[in-house]
């Protein structure tokens, strides 16, 4: 059984929807915002970037953190490891305002302005990108490929990390 979500449910916050039964796959692609990403040494919150601010998000952001090591077991599992990474993380609030017209276009319900920026910040303070996914970038032991996304979703450089 291989799980879906349709991204258009919960007013644009979307949710998990029937899984789908797949008889032996040649490939299982699978995807997600913070694949790969390794547990960082809790000093990284002392001085986190925005829009970790308050106690309370060092709080939120250390217990994600600690959570992360459950993952490790599955992220060595991965055969391959490719980072799409857009050339400022900050392009992703963008990204989801365009992703939420266009559900609304098609006649789905969406997210407003305010509850995206909620959203998108909800996971910079969970696993922020500088902090996570901007170390993937030149860690050649798991990352096989990058490749830079441009602020038009194209594709700008593709590269190996250098090997350490």
């Amino acid at each position: 059984m291989i799980p879906r979500f349709d991204k258009s449910l919960w007013n644009g916050e979307g949710d998990r929807i029937e899984p789908q039964q797949i008889e032996a796959p040649d490939i299982i692609l699978f995807e997600g915002w913070f694949v790969g990403c390794q547990p960082v040494e809790d000093q990284a919150f002392n001085h986190p970037p925005p829009p970790i601010i308050t106690d309370s998000d060092r709080q939120f952001a250390r217990q994600i953190n600690h959570q992360l090591k459950e993952y490790l077991p599955l992220w060595e599992r991965l055969d391959r490891l490719i980072v799409l990474n857009p050339v400022d993380y900050r392009l992703s609030k963008q990204w989801r305002a365009q992703a939420e017209q266009e559900m609304k276009a098609l006649g789905k319900s969406g997210m407003t302005d305010t509850e995206i920026n909620q959203f998108v910040e909800y996971f910079w303070k969970s696993l922020h990108p500088e902090l996570f996914i901007t170390p993937l970038l030149t860690d050649s032991d798991r990352v096989d490929l990058v490749v830079d996304i441009q602020p038009d979703h194209s594709i700008g450089q593709v590269y190996q990390p250098p090997k350490t």
